[in-house]
């Protein structure tokens, strides 16, 4: 990295991962805030571009990763579903509504309900876990490498021009 780094890029850095909780706030807001963030600012400094693209890629990776794990969660749930429905027969929601009651046979899918669960909730808990750590970092002028991440924008060498931001972008 630079050998000095300013408060305020140190503040920047820190506020492009804050920026991630954006989620809480509109849909997307994970991306679109420190994307907009790093987009205006990246030129300013080696070490705010960096952050920027790692913060982006934790992102587009954990959006990745929970993509994945629901389409491998949809053929469990339907497997156990299909189970539940040719053991009773029929599948008749009408009815249902009076009266609340789970099937013996719905074991099954509340276990893989719940697996599938526990997983999402265990990368949400990395994503908080590591974004606090990121800004954390950031505001000490320390560089962060985010577990599980894909890099698809590659951060930049420290031996690298700060204008060579554009070209560097790894697909």
């Amino acid at each position: 990295m630079e050998n000095t780094i300013t408060t305020g890029q140190k503040n920047t850095a820190t506020f492009i991962h804050l920026s991630v909780f954006a989620q809480f706030l509109f849909p997307l807001g994970n991306f679109i805030a420190p994307l907009l963030i790093w987009a205006s600012l990246k030129r300013n400094s080696v070490f705010v571009d960096n952050h920027g693209r790692r913060a982006l890629n934790f992102q587009m990776s954990t959006l990745l990763y929970t993509i994945g794990l629901v389409i491998i969660a949809i053929p469990f749930v339907a497997y156990q579903v299909l189970q539940i429905v040719s053991k009773q027969g029929h599948f008749d929601l009408e009815n249902h509504f009076d009266h609340f009651v789970i099937p013996n046979d719905a074991s099954g899918l509340i276990i893989t309900a719940l697996a599938f669960g526990l997983l999402l909730l265990a990368l949400f808990v990395v994503t908080l876990f590591s974004v606090i750590s990121a800004a954390v970092s950031a505001s000490n002028g320390e560089e962060y490498k985010y577990p599980l991440r894909i890099n698809f924008l590659k951060p930049l060498a420290v031996s690298q021009p700060e204008n060579a931001s554009d070209s560097s972008t790894e697909v």
